[in-house]
């Protein structure tokens, strides 16, 4: 990680551009691997949306402070924004988002079923059964959280 000295009141121009390629980088390497996974976990799918969050918002930020100097090292900075900014929109916005929205679903509506079916069940339940019934209601409540928040991500693209 950059650290930029207490006494400065913002990074320089080079621990920006480090600081953008570390996190850029980060994120590439976080989509190639999600998308190599079938199945995603809770904790693949806020680990990318994160990565995805702080990349777009520090690329914005950095377009703000870099764009109307007429120093020709800050264009290539803009243009590597521009790169990835590109690419969160054609490899996340329109491929894997919708994927992870869609098997989010899927999960919830699975668990939903799920318990149906162990609720109609009649007679005394085992300690086992109650214990298997109360990990699919956390597991519910997991999945749901995390598709709401998945939701209101696109919510945030369409404001854009």
């Amino acid at each position: 990680m950059i650290l930029v000295s207490v006494m400065d009141s913002e990074p320089s121009f080079e621990e920006s551009y480090q600081l953008f390629q570390i996190e850029s980088n980060q994120l590439e390497d976080t989509i190639k691997n999600t998308l190599e996974k079938s199945d995603k976990t809770i904790s693949d799918i806020i680990q990318i949306y994160y990565q995805v969050i702080k990349v777009t918002s520090l690329g914005k930020l950095l377009k703000q402070r870099f764009q109307d100097k007429v120093e020709p090292n800050h264009h290539t900075l803009l243009d590597r924004i521009d790169n990835v900014q590109k690419t969160i929109v054609e490899k996340f916005n329109m491929s894997l988002h919708p994927t992870i929205l869609s098997q989010l679903t899927d999960s919830v509506q699975k668990h939903t079923d799920d318990l149906k079916s162990l609720a109609k069940e009649s007679g005394e339940k085992s300690k086992e059964s109650i214990e298997e019934e109360a990990k699919l209601y956390k597991e519910l409540r997991d999945l749901m959280s995390t598709k709401e928040f998945v939701e209101q991500y696109a919510i945030g693209i369409e404001d854009d």
